[in-house]
């Protein structure tokens, strides 16, 4: 089993202590801030035999409104690096993640494949195997697979451990055309943007866990919109679980334009204009070093230029897809144009620093250098290190902290916008375009304050009101429900290596 460096992981057990001793000391299970019960807000609530109300909610603990519309549960966490934080909240099937303005992204971009590794006491295939051979295939199935989660940190190996003792491929790379992945991807859009990407989370999320099973299950998850998908974030194989977020009114995506006769150490940022210069939001999961992980990725296009586009014109996705009369651009712009909400066309100037909130990574040993490639991690802070995974080209180079983005989203965890005219109207309950209102009867409305009455005034709204009125409503449309997730197991409680490491490194 590997070992995680001096700063990654020596002090995982006082970890363990200080996290969950003090969490035992104040009676919090920080796993699960709602203490098992999603719905804790109405623990306290009782209808008794004797409460009319029952009529409506039954007896017992209730678990739906009057309009007979079911309650939603509540779910709270939290996530960090480098002790910054954001808080992920989900109630009324709406997740909100706030955290800190201005977040440093990278640019990294797919390279329409999927490192696959070797599995535990598997035989593998030798350096010299056909990848693409059909006699390959069922040992490729069998004991390769691109995430082992059973196998904790020991499942990665590091890009200079391509051959295992015995002279057997610790990893392969496959292209999405491969027939292990059985032709789901073979009607799939190029590959050709880049994501500007940021960790969001520690190895696990245990903080966030609770919240993001029960979001990652609902059905709005997964849901990768055109960009997306053009970006690689589909591939089930690379990203296990994919959540589309939308910027609340005043966040923004940001620019370093630097300063006009300046060099590139003088930095301005600029809003990028979201309706000329298009964009997708995604909190992804990903394994990272074979531990998942939580990160914010956004999708840029133009709609006049393409100079976010690209596909290496080599290798296995490429023989794959290039005699299918698709315009593919082969060349990579370093610096692609961002529209901006002043008017200006910008490009962005990258950083030679990890990023603008990294002042001294190499207090602990973190690095501190931007990569200045694409490609695996791998043994990062050495100079060698890329700035992702080794999905992804090396000549699409970081940009480190060129791109900001505000952490301050949400998501309708139903996929159903709230601006649909007949979403959550008080029908839904019923399930009917009619509802019935009872009510006690009589006259309402009669003014009876001297100054009305003294003068004659009658009220034009005064009315009798019957036992019953019947509403109709233009449409009905199911009330907003939920699925149940997977429960978790938390006895073994998921711990983080530390939670002041951006991406953490092995070795």
């Amino acid at each position: 089993m590997k070992k995680l460096s001096t700063y990654a992981i020596p002090l995982f057990a006082s970890l363990y202590i200080a996290s969950f001793g003090t969490q035992a000391d104040e009676s919090i299970n920080l796993t699960d801030l709602t203490q098992g019960d999603p719905f804790f807000y109405t623990s306290d609530q009782n209808i008794k035999d004797d409460d009319a109300q029952k009529a409506l909610l039954g007896t017992g603990r209730p678990n739906k409104t009057h309009s007979q519309i079911p309650h939603l549960p509540f779910y709270t966490g939290y996530m960090s690096t480098n002790y910054t934080y954001r808080f992920v909240t989900v109630a009324e099937q709406v997740l909100t993640m706030i955290g800190e303005g201005k977040h440093g992204l990278w640019r990294v971009q797919e390279n329409g494949t999927v490192r696959e590794y070797l599995k535990k006491g598997a035989s593998g295939l030798p350096a010299t195997a056909d990848l693409a051979a059909k006699e390959n295939l069922a040992k490729i199935e069998s004991d390769y697979s691109a995430y082992l989660p059973e196998e904790s940190w020991s499942g990665y190996k590091y890009p200079d451990e391509k051959l295992g003792k015995d002279g057997q491929l610790n990893f392969i790379d496959l292209p999405i055309s491969h027939p292990k992945y059985k032709g789901k991807y073979a009607k799939h859009e190029p590959i050709e943007l880049p994501n500007f990407y940021c960790t969001m989370s520690e190895n696990d999320y245990p903080y966030a866990k609770q919240a993001m099973n029960f979001a990652f299950n609902q059905p709005g998850a997964n849901k990768i919109g055109p960009l997306g998908k053009r970006a690689g974030l589909d591939v089930k194989e690379n990203y296990t679980n994919v959540l589309r977020l939308n910027q609340l009114s005043d966040a923004r995506s940001w620019i370093n334009v630097g300063k006009k006769g300046q060099d590139n150490l003088h930095v301005k940022w600029e809003a990028v204009d979201a309706s000329k210069t298009n964009v997708e939001y995604y909190l992804v999961e990903r394994p990272f070093f074979n531990k998942p992980y939580l990160f914010v990725t956004a999708v840029y296009d133009n709609k006049d230029n393409n100079d976010l586009r690209y596909v290496r014109p080599d290798g296995p996705y490429y023989d794959s897809i290039k005699n299918e009369g698709l315009k593919l651009k082969t060349t990579v712009t370093a610096q692609p144009r961002f529209h901006l909400e002043n008017g200006e066309i910008g490009q962005p100037v990258g950083l030679p620093i990890y990023g603008v909130h990294h002042p001294n990574r190499a207090a602990f040993g973190g690095g501190g250098a931007c990569p200045f490639k694409g490609g695996d991690w791998g043994r990062y802070p050495k100079t060698s290190g890329g700035s992702g995974w080794p999905t992804q080209y090396e000549e699409v180079t970081p940009l480190c902290d060129a791109v900001l983005v505000d952490i301050k989203f949400y998501s309708n965890l139903d996929g159903r916008d709230w601006n649909d005219a007949n979403k959550y109207m008080a029908n839904a309950g019923v399930g009917k375009n009619t509802v019935t209102y009872k009510m006690q009867p009589g006259e309402y409305g009669a003014f009876d304050d001297p100054y009305n009455t003294t003068r004659g005034t009658k009220n034009a709204e005064a009315r009798n009101v019957p036992e019953q009125v019947t509403i109709t409503y233009p449409a009905v449309q199911p009330a907003v429900t939920y699925i149940d997730p997977p429960k978790l197991d938390l006895a073994n409680r998921m711990v983080p290596t530390k939670g002041t490491t951006c991406r953490p490194v092995q070795q």
